[in-house]
């Protein structure tokens, strides 16, 4: 390539490379996923000769989005779906309402954090996965159990971020509120719970995350209906292009759920862009 010509690429340019647009790089990563993913299955890296490769999946996919019978009962894709997301949303709404306020409790008052946060933490490091036995014996139902478990998946981190939120909240704006004639519910209302936002809109997207790992693991242990049984019930059957369609839905439900989030987040604190 001559001189001249690299000159003109570059004043074409403005001496930067151009970079494709955002849904291209998007639609690139997907690719280059299927791409690694075929490659290992063919190589054979680490075992993976023995799962399934993309082009098998994604047929086995669009025969399940058809309609197809995933399990002996003849639930669909789609049923198995909406069991597992209702669980997911009804916990983390529970979660929500309980984890919430008791962390802005927790947060503004030592006494209060003195009297429930060392009980709670004693609790914070059993995994969710471990009380699934517990949830199934004292819940009326199955449905009622696995609820429960994924309840307490994204309890803890909602709680915890909500908590260190308001404890990092800036004493200057407090005292400001306070100089201005704001009273204590004042305070609360207008400087303690716009400032812990953001961080409980983080705990809320680590609790939604969480959720969607336990309802899987729990569905798994109790059965029933749900994305998790049909993995497990595939893996038993060695299906394991069934066992792969039941890991891009909950993919792909986790990845919508933390989109909504996302975005509900945004709006929320919309103030944090103001300069």
């Amino acid at each position: 390539m001559s001189t001249s010509t690299i000159d003109r690429l570059q004043r074409q340019f403005d001496g930067s490379v151009p970079t494709p647009p955002r849904r291209v790089l998007q639609l690139l990563s997907i690719v280059l996923f299927f791409l690694v993913w075929s490659a290992v299955v063919r190589i054979g890296v680490l075992g993976f000769d023995n799962f399934v490769g993309p082009e098998v999946t994604l047929a086995a996919l669009a025969e399940a989005l058809a309609g197809a019978p995933m399990t002996e009962g003849g639930e669909t894709i789609y049923e198995h779906a909406a069991y597992s997301a209702f669980r997911v949303v009804v916990a983390v709404l529970l979660a929500m309402a309980i984890a919430i306020p008791l962390g802005l409790i927790i947060g503004t008052s030592r006494r209060w954090e003195d009297a429930l946060f060392p009980a709670l933490e004693v609790f914070r490091p059993v995994p969710p996965v471990a009380w699934v036995p517990i949830a199934l014996l004292l819940m009326p139902t199955f449905r009622s159990g696995v609820i429960f478990v994924v309840f307490v998946g994204a309890f803890f981190p909602i709680l915890v971020n909500t908590i260190e939120g308001v404890e990092t909240v800036e004493q200057e704006y407090v005292q400001a509120a306070s100089s201005l004639g704001a009273g204590s519910r004042q305070i609360f209302r207008h400087v303690i719970i716009p400032a812990t936002t953001p961080s409980i809109i983080t705990g809320v997207s680590l609790g939604v995350g969480l959720a969607w790992i336990t309802v899987v693991a729990a569905e798994m242990i109790a059965g029933g209906v749900g994305i998790g049984y049909i993995i497990f019930q595939a893996y038993r059957l060695l299906d394991t292009p069934t066992v792969a369609v039941g890991m891009i839905a909950i993919g792909f439900l986790g990845y919508v759920s933390a989109a909504a989030v996302h975005r509900t987040g945004h709006r929320l604190t919309r103030w944090q862009e103001i300069d």
